[in-house]
């Protein structure tokens, strides 16, 4: 109860309390900090392996073949069943988990948020990912 003879008539659990202005500051530095995130992360992402040697001769259509490119990075190749190979860089672009080939589907999948790429062009068939997956040269070995 506030009297007029206190000399500060303002509770302190009352000034904890979320009002508007409080809540709206709050959204708006964390809308900020997420677009400045975004921003961050596709600026910065690291390079894909250009190209990675692999005997053809050796993949059976349908069967994947993880390869580690000379520059450490990973690259997920697979014989299509036309007898071309797909290759791409590894990691998803959306948070860089890394892509699985499902032979059923004919198609790269991201376990971490359940996206699918092409199993062709690497292009997004869905999911968060923006963009597509990182087409990778081969050449034979």
């Amino acid at each position: 109860m506030v009297t007029r003879s206190d000399p500060f008539p303002i509770a302190a659990a009352e000034e904890r309390q979320l009002d508007r202005r409080r809540f709206l500051g709050v959204a708006g530095c964390t809308a900020l900090l997420v677009a400045a995130g975004e921003w961050a992360g596709t600026r910065f992402e690291p390079t894909a392996p250009e190209v990675v040697d692999i005997d053809v001769a050796t993949l059976r259509p349908g069967e994947p073949r993880a390869i580690l490119a000379a520059d450490g990075g990973e690259v997920l190749a697979v014989k299509l069943a036309g007898g071309e190979v797909a290759a791409f860089d590894r990691r998803c672009p959306h948070l860089g988990c890394p892509v699985l080939w499902s032979e059923e589907q004919q198609r790269f999948e991201c376990p971490c948020h359940h996206a699918a790429f092409d199993g062709r062009t690497g292009r997004v068939l869905f999911g968060p990912p923006r963009r597509g997956l990182t087409s990778v040269t081969v050449r034979n070995a």
